[in-house]
């Protein structure tokens, strides 16, 4: 690829003021900065200094006179000394070169000698300043004319400034800089009507509203003298080591210090490079409108040749990354508008919305870094806008816990979708799927609708599957296998607390499904125990029955007979009565308890049957001990024979 070299080429011309005699320019000094410019440094500034300007005068008596003899006089006295500068490569200009005044200065003599009203200290003039090269120039050339005019060669500003404003006419749309030189034509003319010093004040600008990173490019000293004066020398070390150390802007009062030249007039050129700035922007400023007013001026500017074709397509596609960020903001207000007042789904949407975007920001940055890795202008002027951009984005999502969770969620997917170490053991999956179910996710169906959504999905599933085969799937198939009974109830719940504690939804699901068919085996053993314990407890209550019965019986005679012996004692054998008759009735309860045919048994409420069969069985056991403990004699019997 050639290589474009940006420089302001001062091809000086000497104009003849006789047949023979020509001011001419000598190349008295050259530097070019050791900073490598690279190409988005795409603009070029360059400010004129004059210095000696005392000392035309010798330069236009020794035209006349010679350094060492008398020549041959002019036909007319000189009138002015008039310096113009031609660009002539500048399409922005037209396709006629533009013509501008730099210095018009007054001559006139004393004794024979000419004299210039030229000031010792002439403030820089800045000929051009930020002006776009295209890819397709390697350089603009101006011609610097210096020329003596005669007092019978006046017509020829006056012709030179009609030839500028006709091609200035010629211009459709002329920009403001040909309207500032329109202004310029006339300050010539008013200060030579009025035979006083004229200065180029009107800076050609074409680029205005951006910030640029400016810094030296190169330096070239020009001297103006007699075609008799071959070779100038002036002294370099000290001027060398002034412009390296100022890159960045040169002060007039060093230059001529460091310069140390006297003899002659002399004219500093010195090019800088400007360095293409975007609009640098925060995260609070960048709104839809925003963007398309930034993109109609970018187009503006490119249509019009101000920036290169590189530095617009970083710009088209800087303004799409902020478009993505500007939808992320819109998606975050109204979250924070809304969350209050809608429902858990609603939230979840808005804020997977959120999720989307940042997620689509990073990928957006990603593309451009991989993309981009060697281009220069994006690493230099656009990389760190958008590190600021993404910045803002993960400060706005500190607001909260559930948008510090959707930051999260994306963070983990980019890390294990780049990197599957970072999910290659349990500890480490258990530890991603905490993060990304961080937040309350919408409904799968709503997630399978955007490419977002379906990733979540896919990645969760793949995650869980892994956990699930790792770490629980020889225990499902073991809990199947394994009978249902006490012993090995112990395992079951072990393994349910395991599961209960992970993260993965599919590993609990999965472990659910297995204690629910081990429950069913487990409900089945437990009813085969309470129907046998249950046939046993009847057979129980069936003897018991049978042997308090007639235990009460006893009771009930031996009373009769105490009561006919003992008038005196009617309230005690009263007491004995109730005790007698609560024994039989809680015979009578047992009886019919254990006579009682259950309907669909279940484990429960088996269990709860027996249960009642054995209080009633000890109740039944219990009042008759309370008898015996009041009066053993009660139960005393002889056998029936």
């Amino acid at each position: 690829m050639k290589k474009i070299v940006f420089i302001l080429s001062l091809l000086l011309f000497g104009q003849q003021v006789s047949a023979q005699n020509n001011i001419e320019t000598r190349l008295g000094y050259s530097y070019n900065d050791d900073f490598k410019f690279s190409d988005e440094w795409q603009y070029l500034s360059t400010d004129i200094y004059l210095f000696n300007g005392n000392r035309f005068p010798r330069v236009l008596n020794e035209l006349e006179k010679g350094v060492r003899k008398p020549k041959k006089k002019y036909g007319n006295a000189l009138e002015y000394l008039f310096i113009t500068a031609q660009l002539k490569n500048m399409k922005l200009f037209g396709n006629d070169g533009i013509v501008y005044p730099l210095y018009n200065f007054y001559i006139n003599t004393d004794n024979k000698e000419y004299k210039t009203q030229v000031s010792d200290h002439l403030e820089v003039v800045r000929v051009i300043d930020k002006m776009p090269l295209t890819s397709t120039q390697s350089s603009i050339d101006a011609v610097i004319n210096a020329k003596a005019i005669t007092n019978s060669q006046g017509d020829e500003i006056f012709g030179m400034v009609a030839s500028q404003l006709v091609n200035i006419s010629k211009l459709t749309s002329p920009s403001g800089a040909m309207l500032s030189l329109v202004g310029e034509f006339g300050n010539l003319l008013n200060t030579r009507n009025n035979k006083k010093e004229y200065k180029f004040n009107s800076t050609i600008r074409l680029y205005e509203g951006q910030d640029f990173d400016t810094r030296l490019h190169s330096v070239r000293i020009y001297v103006f003298v007699p075609g008799t004066v071959k070779t100038v020398t002036i002294k370099s070390i000290k001027l060398t080591d002034y412009l390296s150390k100022n890159p960045n802007k040169l002060d007039r009062r060093m230059i001529e210090e460091m310069t140390g030249y006297k003899d002659y007039p002399f004219m500093v050129v010195a090019n800088y490079k400007s360095l293409y700035r975007m609009d640098v922007l925060t995260g609070d400023e960048v709104t839809l409108d925003l963007i398309e007013k930034r993109k109609q001026k970018v187009q503006n500017a490119y249509e019009q040749k101000l920036v290169n074709d590189e530095t617009f397509r970083q710009e088209k596609l800087y303004v799409e990354f902020l478009r993505v960020f500007a939808e992320m903001k819109q998606n975050l207000n109204t979250y924070r508008l809304n969350y209050r007042n809608n429902s858990s789904e609603i939230n979840a949407k808005n804020l997977f919305g959120i999720v989307q975007e940042y997620k689509r920001l990073k990928a957006t940055f990603d593309a451009r870094e991989t993309e981009f890795s060697k281009n220069s202008t994006y690493q230099n002027i656009f990389r760190n806008e958008y590190k600021a951009i993404l910045a803002n984005a993960d400060l706005y999502l500190e607001a909260d816990h559930n948008l510090k969770g959707g930051k999260e969620l994306v963070n983990t997917m980019r890390e294990l979708e780049n990197e599957p170490k970072t999910w290659n053991t349990p500890d480490k999956r258990e530890a991603a799927l905490a993060k990304l179910y961080a937040i309350e996710l919408p409904r799968k169906e709503f997630l399978a609708t955007s490419v977002e959504g379906e990733a979540v999905l896919k990645l969760i599933a793949k995650l869980e599957d892994l956990q699930y085969k790792d770490v629980f799937d020889q225990e499902v198939k073991k809990l199947s296998d394994l009978p249902a009974t006490d012993e090995t109830v112990d395992q079951r719940n072990k393994l349910l607390d395991k599961a209960n504690s992970s993260k993965c939804k599919t590993c609990r699901d999965n472990v659910r499904e297995a204690v629910t068919a081990y429950n069913k085996r487990y409900e089945s053993y437990k009813l085969k125990q309470a129907l046998k314990l249950k046939e046993e407890l009847q057979l129980t209550a069936e003897k018991t029955v049978l042997q308090h019965l007639k235990q009460q019986s006893c009771i009930e005679r031996n009373l009769q007979t105490v009561a006919s012996a003992n008038e005196g004692l009617d309230l005690y054998l009263s007491r004995l009565h109730e005790k007698s008759k609560d024994l039989a009735n809680t015979i009578k309860t047992l009886d019919n308890l254990s006579k009682l045919e259950i309907q669909n048994p279940g484990p429960q409420v088996v269990q709860e049957y027996n249960a009642r069969l054995q209080h009633q069985i000890k109740e039944v056991k219990d009042n008759f001990q309370v008898i015996v403990a009041l009066d053993k004699s009660l139960c005393d019997c002889p056998e029936e024979g």
